[in-house]
């Protein structure tokens, strides 16, 4: 009896350990950065650097009026949206001018978008989600920018 509950417990032990086995081999091979070659041989990026978009969140996140943001950058734009604490909102076209005012200082060579709107700040979350999944490339971002862009305008 005792022999076979050791059997039962190394092989389990032993069938558990090679589990994780492919686990491991498939997150080393998961790359970020990656380059892909076009055919004319230029070199494409297939991840656009946030650095400009996590600085612009961190910023806004830092007042204590704002409960929540997030951010999205290309080249040119950067698209910033936030939720502005429920106390606060008798104050929400100060602070969203305060806002728009700091970012176009803080990033002169981008075309600012921010908004205060909840539905705007869905989609530029879904925006986030969808550039994290490394299939779209910066054309489609800012396609995707200007259509929220115009959906803050027709909200304001």
């Amino acid at each position: 009896m005792r022999k076979w509950l050791l059997m039962a417990l190394a092989v389990s032990i032993a069938m558990g350990g090679c589990a994780k086995e492919n686990g491991v081999k498939q997150q080393s091979m998961q790359g970020t950065n990656l380059i892909h070659t076009n055919t004319d041989g230029t070199a494409k990026r297939t991840n656009i650097d946030q650095r400009p978009a996590e600085r612009a969140v961190a910023y806004v996140r830092s007042r204590d009026d704002i409960k929540d943001a997030v951010a999205v950058n290309t080249s040119k734009k950067l698209l910033v949206a936030y939720q502005i604490k429920h106390m606060n909102r008798f104050y929400r076209k100060q602070i969203e001018k305060e806002i728009h005012d700091q970012l176009k200082h803080l990033f002169p060579d981008y075309q600012i978008v921010s908004s205060s709107d909840l539905k705007i700040f869905w989609k530029t979350k879904e925006l986030v989600d969808n550039l994290e999944n490394k299939k779209w490339d910066e054309t489609k971002a800012n396609k995707q920018i200007e259509k929220i862009k115009r959906l803050s305008e027709d909200s304001a």
